[in-house]
């Protein structure tokens, strides 16, 4: 029966994660929502530099080993009993043991501790004391004993915890990544967790280029390449940022006037305007008079009332453009996350109406469609989920004749306020995807690559290609492999003939 070894203060419920080899080690347990959060949680520790110097004499980097629960009944010592549910259902025989603090220096070990300098093998050859150390009854004789523990599951032990602080750390360091639908609200929280990434990325670059001689060129050079774009993008952010920052904090007044006005004549009284003009039949498009009026009092009592509470905030608006000013200084990526939010903010209004146009008018497309089964002797098989052929009485035929002529009256009415907010919505949207396009230049533009591609396109390489050359006085070709030069994307082979 295989053996799991389990960490006696681990008592919480979750996802295990550790090692399967030599033997199964429980490390720890991660609390997530799912299988695949866990996964990104572990995933970490590969950027960790704490880590990198543990992962080979651990055999290699921890995975998730599945579930666990606890039981109500305790075991010897206070103990709760672990109920595993692996990837791959065994049964199992428990072990506890524990997991030691750095800071406490305890450790485990298979070899017997010599506290004494003078009490290594090599120092006791040729000296006096070699004969009086075999007959020595305090040490241990390893000799006599036999165990399936190697020094791979010790170190296992011993990093446990190391491990686990590592996790902490870069769940505690992240926690953004674990909202994604706070960064789906704002552009801010978006631009944080991505300006978190940077700083992860420095943290574990930083010690990887230190070590120029113990690792790749290659990889180095790649490396080399990412750390000093990074910076420079950064670099240039704050660089434009200050500057973007110093005119918003110097014109806080005028701005905050005028975008007072561009919000109260293009996004409130414009809307009411054309919400007036469509339900006074315009260009001889009769509507329905009473859904049309029902439609334009009510969007445009929304739109006052929004437009209301955007008056009270008007006052603060100085204040709130000399804040972002200031905030600015950390970027010019951080004024454009704030401007993303404040045109959601703005056009709110509009994403409302949107949502309560386009419900209506899909549930208009899905009762059309119903109506088209009607008409045609069918109707859906929820159980099946199909359309099967079915037989309607007259009474059901003549109910759905009135349906159907109710909706051919009305669809139109819903279809123009449905396209108006429609268009409008596709308009905030254009501007926030001109302003995400430029946030993504900012943070992932390739600046260093292309100041490389220019001094000396050599640091990046893009694959070979073969170079026939044929040399003066020969008949021969010369081959010669040259590097091909790196176009941002990978390059193929090329064979090509040039004439000295």
């Amino acid at each position: 029966m295989p053996t799991i070894f389990w960490p006696t203060d681990v008592k919480q419920p979750g996802f295990c994660y550790g090692w399967t080899a030599p033997a199964i080690c429980v490390a720890g347990v991660i609390k997530a929502d799912s299988d695949g959060d866990a996964e990104v949680v572990l995933q970490a520790l590969h950027h960790s530099v704490q880590w990198r110097f543990l992962a080979t004499s651990c055999g290699g980097d921890p995975i998730i080993l599945g579930t666990c629960e606890f039981m109500e009944r305790k075991a010897g010592r206070g103990l709760s009993l672990p109920v595993l549910k692996l990837r791959t259902p065994i049964d199992y025989t428990l072990i506890y043991y524990y997991r030691h603090q750095s800071s406490t220096l305890r450790f485990y070990t298979l070899d017997d501790l010599r506290l004494d300098a003078t009490n290594r093998p090599d120092a006791l050859e040729g000296s006096a004391y070699l004969p009086s150390s075999q007959h020595d009854f305090t040490a241990p004789n390893t000799a006599q004993f036999t165990s399936s523990i190697d020094d791979v599951v010790i170190n296992q032990f011993n990093s446990a915890m190391t491990l686990e602080q590592v996790l902490q750390v870069n769940i505690q360091y992240r926690p953004i990544a674990q909202l994604p639908f706070v960064q789906a609200l704002s552009s801010i929280v978006q631009q944080i967790d991505v300006r978190a990434e940077q700083m992860d990325f420095f943290a574990a670059e930083v010690g990887t280029l230190h070590r120029r001689m113990s690792t790749p060129m290659y990889i180095y050079s790649a490396r080399y390449t990412n750390f000093f774009n990074t910076v420079w993008l950064i670099l240039n952010d704050i660089t434009m940022g200050v500057t973007l920052g110093s005119f918003i904090c110097e014109n806080n007044v005028v701005l905050s006037r005028m975008l007072i006005q561009t919000v109260e004549g293009s996004l409130i009284d414009w809307v009411q305007w054309v919400l007036r003009w469509l339900d006074s039949w315009p260009a001889g498009l009769k509507l329905n008079t009473e859904l049309s009026r029902f439609y334009s009092h009510t969007f445009i009592g929304l739109i006052t009332l929004w437009g209301g509470l955007l008056n009270h905030g008007a006052p603060y608006l100085p204040m709130i453009i000399y804040v972002i000013g200031t905030l600015s200084c950390g970027g010019v990526t951080v004024a454009i996350s704030l401007f993303l939010d404040m045109i959601a903010l703005f056009t709110a209004h509009i994403y409302v109406c949107y949502v309560i146009s386009g419900a209506v008018y899909q549930r208009m497309l899905k009762t059309a469609g119903s109506l088209w089964n009607l008409f045609r002797g069918k109707r859906y098989n929820v159980l099946r989920n199909r359309t099967d052929s079915w037989e309607y009485d007259i009474d059901q035929l003549l109910f759905g004749t009135i349906l159907f002529t109710l909706l051919a009256f009305l669809f139109p009415t819903v279809l123009a306020y449905y396209a108006l907010f429609a268009v409008m919505r596709l308009c905030v949207l254009l501007l926030q995807a001109s302003l995400e396009t430029l946030l993504a230049f900012m943070n992932h533009f390739p600046l260093f690559a292309l100041m490389l591609r220019v001094k000396d396109p050599w640091r990046l390489p893009g694959g070979i290609y073969f170079d026939f050359q044929e040399l003066s006085g020969s008949s021969d070709p010369l081959l010669v492999i040259k590097a091909g030069v790196h176009a941002f994307k990978s390059s193929s082979y090329k064979i090509q003939r040039n004439d000295v």
